[in-house]
């Protein structure tokens, strides 16, 4: 027999739980009867978190919250003592078959009204189901275990599916009250709750093939019920409050919001420019966007796409941190890997790039993008393995073909190319240019100091994947015996004087290198590489890297000046 306390007489078990125990004792002063939880967890820290949330959760007064009065501890076992429910659980009503549709519709809008006040404060239970759901002796509702259930995982059955995955942080998150009451609400109406006894696997396959127990119930019902527990956060009831209103209109509200629509018509039409490399009439729309429709998320996003698309990293990463602030559970993680690429933190890069393709296993632009990051970091044979692989998967794609190609030479000191198999390219622009590095007459690198080989050779980027054949024109303007010079050619190479392996040739001696930058030449997505020459600026701005040539630009190269456009009238 327990003493709890001195305080308490022990009646009898009332059950167990991941939890602990919960015992009926009698209060020897008051007579009153009282349920004590006795914990298993015995972390002092932990212990204290959940009196601590517990004592918050008491202070609202809430009729459908289990009522509170006090703990103690014996041998550092912690002690709950509650209020008694004798009118047993929710649980108990559905194993006796004695739940009315209506009662399941005004217990759930008692519940939901009750942690809408919940989740307010900041709060989230993260274990709703039918066991800790009680009722008084007079059938008041109530919802039991605070506190105590914020230290547990929660239970299988009621958890949504992205509290599953290790990569998202559901803490904060009221949405996962909302699906368990979801499940709780179609549990009360059939009896069943289809996910009992499965595997996390053989739940999202239930979520995928939406194989529910409820084609006999009203359609408003089966309604409410598929958006509570929607597979997708973003796709479920967002508030309490939400869930309490279809109940209460016995439908799911469509929802219209007309400055969404314009904005999405918006991002629509400068999807499409982007999707052709129309630069300026994307950025047309989407500043268009933003000038109307001020913090709007998907605007935002967009416009993060757009700036990382064109190299304005910072701009990009603002944006991103804005639409993030409004939605933090926005899917971004590619594009924040890209970001982080960009700004050499390859380690960050690394880990959201595998999440982001762990999530989208077919997004070839993230293989590559996974790949720079282990051929800017030099784990080369990593780079060729990835690449490999890919190419076995899709041999059409010849980004993969070149940076196996890049990395293999790499790997080997430039002293060997890759043997040939049906998996390499047999030709493209880009080996073609890596190839001719290698077996260049004067070399315009070094093996082990500046300039490197690596910083003479092309990654190439998933864009390129598709060169289309353009016409760019070029002035050298002060040369007064200039005339304009029209190539065609997909990669336009810059270097100096005499030195026999470029299109363009600068004077200057050595303030200009041999392979001072080329242009990648494609209709309507023309860049230019700065390979880690003495320097190249584009519109007075430095290159430090690469950047897109959009329209008519002025390229500095030592004191040498280039006008270049795809429009020959513009350079008169």
């Amino acid at each position: 027999m327990l003493l709890f306390d001195n305080k308490y007489s022990y009646i009898k078990d009332l059950g167990n739980g991941g939890f602990g125990k919960v015992f009926l004792a009698k209060e020897k002063v008051s007579h009153r009867f009282v349920a004590i939880k006795q914990l298993l967890n015995t972390n002092k820290s932990e212990q204290e978190d959940i009196i601590h949330e517990i004592e918050i959760v008491s202070k609202f007064e809430n009729p459908n919250i289990v009522t509170y009065y006090h703990h103690f501890y014996e041998e550092d076992v912690l002690y709950l003592v509650m209020e008694f429910c004798s009118g047993g659980t929710l649980r108990d009503k559905i194993s006796n078959n004695k739940v009315t549709p209506a009662e399941a519709i005004e217990w759930i809008q008692s519940l939901a009204t009750c942690l809408r006040v919940i989740h307010k404060r900041g709060i989230v239970h993260h274990d709703i189901k039918p066991d800790n759901i009680v009722f008084t002796q007079n059938g008041t509702i109530k919802i039991a275990d605070f506190g105590v259930a914020n230290k547990n995982i929660g239970t299988r059955s009621y958890m949504s599916p992205e509290s599953f995955s290790w990569q998202n942080d559901t803490r904060q998150d009221p949405r996962v009250d909302i699906y368990a009451l979801g499940v709780t609400f179609m549990e009360l109406l059939t009896g069943k709750n289809p996910f009992n006894y499965l595997s996390v696997d053989d739940i999202i396959e239930k979520h995928q093939s939406a194989d529910f127990p409820i084609q006999e119930l009203p359609n408003w019902q089966q309604e409410i019920i598929l958006k509570a527990i929607n597979k997708t956060p973003e796709l479920r009831f967002q508030f309490m409050v939400e869930l309490e209103e279809a109940l209460k209109a016995k439908s799911v509200p469509i929802i219209f919001n007309k400055d969404n629509l314009k904005a999405a018509e918006l991002i629509e039409l400068a999807d499409k420019a982007f999707r052709t490399n129309k630069w300026r009439n994307a950025w047309k729309y989407l500043e268009l966007a933003n000038k109307r429709y001020k913090n709007n998320v998907s605007v935002l996003q967009a416009l993060g796409k757009y700036n990382l698309r064109i190299q304005k990293i910072e701009i990009a990463k603002s944006y991103y941190e804005r639409a993030l602030k409004l939605n933090p559970r926005l899917d971004v993680q590619k594009d924040l890997g890209w970001i982080n690429l960009e700004a050499q933190k390859y380690p960050v890069a690394i880990g959201l790039l595998s999440d982001h393709l762990h999530r989208n296993p077919a997004d070839y632009e993230a293989y590559n993008l996974l790949i720079r990051c282990y051929y800017e970091t030099n784990r080369y044979e990593t780079a060729m393995e990835l690449s490999k692989m890919i190419m076995e998967a899709n041999p059409a794609l010849p980004c993969f073909a070149n940076n196996y190609f890049i990395a293999f030479i790499l790997n080997t000191n430039g002293k060997s190319f890759p043997p040939k198999s049906k998996l390499e390219q047999d030709t493209t622009p880009f080996i073609d240019y890596n190839r001719s590095v290698i077996e260049e007459e004067e070399i315009s690198h070094n093996y082990k100091k500046y300039p490197t080989l690596k910083s003479k050779l092309l990654f190439m980027d998933f864009q390129f994947n598709t060169l289309k054949e353009n016409t760019i024109t070029i002035l050298e303007t002060n040369n007064e015996n200039n005339t304009p010079s029209s190539i065609s050619v997909p990669i336009i190479k810059f270097g100096r004087t005499e030195y026999n392996q470029n299109n363009i040739e600068v004077s200057g001696g050595n303030a200009i290198s041999r392979r001072h930058c080329i242009i990648i030449n494609s209709k309507d997505n023309v860049w230019l590489y700065d390979l880690e020459s003495t320097g190249t600026e584009v519109n007075d701005k430095k290159v430090s890297n690469k950047i897109p040539l959009i329209g008519f630009n002025k390229i500095s190269i030592n004191d040498v000046i280039f006008t270049i456009t795809t429009d020959k009238t513009k350079l008169l």
